[in-house]
């Protein structure tokens, strides 16, 4: 089932993984007619077997069909409102300076706080404090609004997902149409 995103738009998503953790990850569409998307996220990257001092996760881009983003259930599309795309490169500048480095071990990333959760929140703390997101009075006031989106992303991702998996222990159907959802 094709999802309907608005153009120049920025939108969080979750997909399921497991336990009711969820992956992160940002999805801005452009002004196009056919409205393109880009997901950005924090992700495990592949390594070469011998070299396993190479960091184990980072930021990656890439351009998607929201009706196929991962593979996995969508559990939510979470349109970031008051958003001002901002100039070309910003965006992604913004993305790769999130976190300056990674560790060779997941487990050392998440001892250090970095996973996929901690980088959407940090991207979208950094465009409310650069004006790309508005909807806070003072700069004092961001860390509270980035975490009252967070807090509204972890709700309705764990109503999804119950509501997903509900759907499919009783019909048996993988069939399923991710909520667009205005924060």
């Amino acid at each position: 089932m094709a999802i309907a995103l608005a153009p120049n738009s920025l939108f969080v998503t979750t997909t399921q993984l497991s336990e009711t953790k969820f992956h992160w990850a940002l999805v801005r569409t452009d002004d196009m007619p056919m409205c393109n998307a880009t997901r950005h996220h924090w992700h495990e990257k592949p390594r070469a077997s011998s070299d396993n001092s190479a960091p184990i996760e980072g930021y990656g881009i890439q351009n998607i069909q929201p009706r196929s983003l991962t593979g996995r259930v969508v559990l939510g599309y979470f349109q970031i409102a008051n958003y001002s795309a901002p100039a070309p490169g910003v965006f992604e500048e913004i993305c790769e300076s999130t976190f300056p480095t990674s560790f060779a071990t997941v487990w050392e990333n998440r001892q250090r706080g970095i996973t996929c959760r901690t980088f959407v929140l940090n991207v979208l703390s950094e465009l409310c404090s650069r004006g790309y997101i508005t909807g806070w009075r003072r700069t004092d006031e961001i860390p509270s609004f980035v975490a009252s989106l967070e807090k509204t992303i972890v709700e309705q991702s764990r109503r999804a997902d119950c509501s997903y998996l509900t759907r499919f222990y009783n019909e048996r159907v993988l069939t399923w149409a991710s909520p667009v959802v205005v924060i």
